[in-house]
């Protein structure tokens, strides 16, 4: 008999793509908080603003991944905030909870977390033993983990995947960045030196399933490609994929926050995450490059 795994999040699409990873070894249940999904045989219903939850989701739960959370794009309102916070972090003690309650004997529980662990706009380098940062993002990340960590006294070991830019071929970042690449131009944000870290889609969903199966997997792990490249050398790469003689259009960086406001900062750049954990544990990245997906896709 298959091992049960619980996801959350599973209308995002880091779920549906890691689904197609798990369902072969797995039996696969989700919680989702619209109604209209619901089946109540792999799809069960929560409600983390009245603390409700179908007990039916845990039984022969085994593992949980964990990686529900209102966009971080979105404008960050005061209500929008408490909604990124309450997504991630009330959910996680909800689910803990139940956890208590019920008795669930939990092997895993893995956690999306974020590469915002290291402080919005910083701009370094950064492993996983580098100081949190200060902000209000940082400290949302922060008690994300710590939630994600209360799962150990139940005795389920603990990951916390701290994301970077997450890419495939259909990302935000990448369709801004290449429709205008067709017409024989794109933009870079000023100041583009700035580093950039970024994980394709599939190689996040892999190395779930690696920490899955490969008990040393455990703490915090930076998710990103080992290259240290700037933003205007990320952009130089998509543009030889496409159209090589395109022109690259600086745009000062304070457009941007007429735009967005602070949100600016999301894609400003600046950190680059140092992955040695990552590789140290014999995990093996499919792609390192963005060409190495763009020109195969």
């Amino acid at each position: 008999m298959n091992e049960t795994i619980l996801i959350t999040g599973y209308n995002g699409a880091l779920a549906k793509r890691l689904t197609s990873y798990l369902k072969e070894k797995y039996s696969l249940v989700y919680l989702s908080s619209r109604k209209k999904s619901v089946n109540n045989k792999d799809i069960f219903y929560w409600n983390i603003e009245t603390q409700y939850i179908d007990e039916n989701v845990f039984n022969n739960c085994t593992h949980i991944i964990h990686l529900s959370g209102y966009n971080i794009i979105n404008r960050w309102s005061k209500k929008n905030r408490q909604k990124m916070y309450s997504s991630r972090i009330d959910a996680a003690n909800l689910l803990f909870e139940n956890c208590k309650k019920y008795n669930i004997n939990l092997k895993t529980f893995i956690s999306a977390s974020a590469m915002g662990y290291y402080g919005l706009g910083a701009e370094k380098e950064v492993d996983e033993n580098s100081q949190s940062g200060t902000d209000w993002l940082a400290n949302l990340v922060v008690d994300w983990e710590s939630v994600a960590n209360r799962f150990k006294e139940i005795g389920a070991r603990t990951v916390n995947l701290r994301i970077s830019l997450m890419m495939d071929e259909n990302s935000g970042f990448l369709k801004v960045t290449m429709l205008p690449l067709k017409f024989g131009v794109t933009s870079v944000f000023l100041p583009s030196d700035l580093n950039y870290s970024w994980i394709h889609i599939d190689d996040l969903s892999r190395f779930i399933l690696y920490s899955l199966e490969n008990k040393k997997i455990s703490g915090p792990y930076n998710m990103a490609s080992p290259i240290k490249q700037t933003q205007f050398e990320l952009i130089k790469e998509i543009r030889s994929c496409i159209f090589k003689y395109a022109f690259i259009f600086p745009i000062p960086i304070f457009v941007m926050k007429i735009v967005l406001g602070n949100r600016s900062q999301l894609i400003k750049g600046g950190l680059y995450l140092k992955v040695d954990k990552l590789l140290n544990s014999g995990f093996k990245l499919n792609y390192t490059s963005i060409s190495s997906f763009l020109l195969n896709k």
